[in-house]
């Protein structure tokens, strides 16, 4: 139950249909993009995984290939997006700097135009911020 298949299962998907148009572009799929996404398949559908493998014309089995490595550039976060609420209701959602402080992110929600808009010239009794999670403004 903790493998949570189906989230490996839609990424997969989501892959899949981010490739479609550019192999279609290309007529035709590149080895390169295939035999990783083979591999990434294997371990969720290794029947249907090995018949691919065997068609790209590999020897040996896809479970013993080298599994594609991540490269921890792409895994590095420098924005994140945050919600800004007014009286406990969203009104936008900002991007901001991972390491943006409590004074800079209230700064930044207190500029925004839909939160000026939210409150009505109003000055807000209270500011709660969380930094990288949210901005609630009490009026």
């Amino acid at each position: 139950d903790g493998l949570r298949f189906n989230t490996a299962i839609a990424k997969l998907i989501e892959l899949n249909n981010a490739l479609t148009p550019v192999v279609a572009d290309r007529g035709g799929t590149p080895r390169e993009i295939a035999e990783p996404l083979v591999a990434m398949l294997a371990p969720l559908a290794p029947h249907v995984a090995e018949e691919l493998w065997e068609r790209l014309g590999n020897t040996g089995r896809v479970s013993l290939a080298a599994f594609p490595v991540a490269d921890p550039a792409w895994l590095t976060v420098d924005q994140v997006e945050i919600p800004v609420q007014v009286n406990g209701r969203v009104r936008t959602r900002l991007t901001v700097p991972v390491g943006a402080d409590e004074e800079a992110l209230r700064h930044i929600a207190l500029s925004d135009d839909k939160v000026l808009a939210a409150l009505a010239g109003a000055p807000p009794r209270k500011v709660v911020v969380v930094p990288g999670r949210l901005v609630n403004l009490v009026v």
